[in-house]
């Protein structure tokens, strides 16, 4: 009966171990998805024209993609977060409410874009083939880390327990 029990808590270790891998590895990739994307941002707000098809950004887009920007680098912040020890130091329900507001933001935009792109006759390339993607990519990778921050901290509460 006890050889049972500890092939039980090394299965349970295990599996923590591996959803607290795929949780750094997803943390850091929706980080680096978060910078690279408030970046490209920072280059159509210094007036650069790569996906407009050379028209210019009226004021009502600029200031959205200033808005982009600042969200872009709080997501990148909440990826880390999750991730850093840092981290341990903010409220677990901001992060977990803030990662999911994320992911389903993103996924939304980019479901949305791509069926609207696909309904148009004439569809720029750019924005069904990398744009629209990019978005669900990222509600994807937002989601994911979400769900394995739940998993990962529900897992450590369970073997607290188990120790007591």
């Amino acid at each position: 009966m006890k050889g049972v029990i500890l092939i039980n808590k090394y299965k349970r270790r295990r599996s923590l171990n591996k959803a607290k891998q795929w949780l750094v590895f997803t943390g850091y990739v929706a980080f680096a998805w978060s910078m690279l994307f408030g970046l490209i941002h920072i280059y159509w707000a210094a007036g650069g024209t790569i996906g407009f098809e050379g028209r210019k950004m009226s004021e009502v887009l600029f200031m959205i993609n200033l808005l982009a920007i600042v969200l872009c680098f709080l997501a990148a912040f909440i990826a880390l977060a999750l991730v850093q020890a840092w981290g341990q130091n903010i409220p677990k329900w901001i992060l977990f409410t803030s990662t999911w507001t994320a992911c389903v933001v993103l996924t939304l935009r980019g479901g949305v874009g791509i069926t609207q792109s696909m309904l148009q006759p004439e569809t720029p390339p750019l924005l069904f083939i990398i744009v629209e993607p990019y978005f669900l990519l990222g509600g994807i990778l937002f989601g994911l880390s979400a769900f394995l921050y739940f998993s990962s901290n529900t897992n450590m509460k369970k073997q607290r327990r188990e120790k007591i």
